[in-house]
């Protein structure tokens, strides 16, 4: 699969560095782009430009929340039906817009929580090389 993580705010510290070492890790499995926009009027038409081609997933509290092993399911499912390149869009401060979800293929939630765009960028890395290092037989993921 290829991944395209687009986040709006550039991640500091502590932050910056998680997710270089998952983006290390996920290059061992598959492709990873990450984005980073800078807030400002127009971040959902250029989060939206970035996704041209790119099944487009929209990370949002209003989105159905799942498991890791449902996550795992789902991308098996959407490469038997050719969808391999996904792009992940997390929003600013303000999240997204209700016609930016609507004009997304899907929205999801990391968790009914708020997050801070830097910790919900890291645990979507994490997410994602924990789902691409089980679909190659990598022993990371417990079940």
């Amino acid at each position: 699969m290829k991944h395209r993580v687009c986040c709006v705010g550039r991640p500091g510290g502590w932050a910056r560095e998680a997710g270089q070492e998952y983006s290390k890790r996920i290059g061992r499995f598959g492709e990873l782009q990450c984005i980073h926009l800078r807030e400002g009027p127009n971040v959902e038409k250029q989060m939206m430009d970035q996704g041209e081609g790119w099944w487009k997933i929209c990370l949002d509290p209003q989105g159905k929340s799942q498991r890791t092993a449902d996550w795992k399911k789902e991308w098996e499912q959407w490469e038997r039906q050719g969808r391999t390149k996904l792009i992940w869009m997390i929003g600013g401060a303000d999240g997204h817009s209700e016609e930016f979800r609507s004009r997304c293929d899907l929205v999801r939630s990391l968790g009914p929580q708020t997050l801070s765009h830097e910790l919900a960028w890291v645990v979507l890395l994490e997410q994602i090389y924990r789902v691409e290092s089980w679909r190659a037989g990598h022993p990371y993921h417990r079940e």
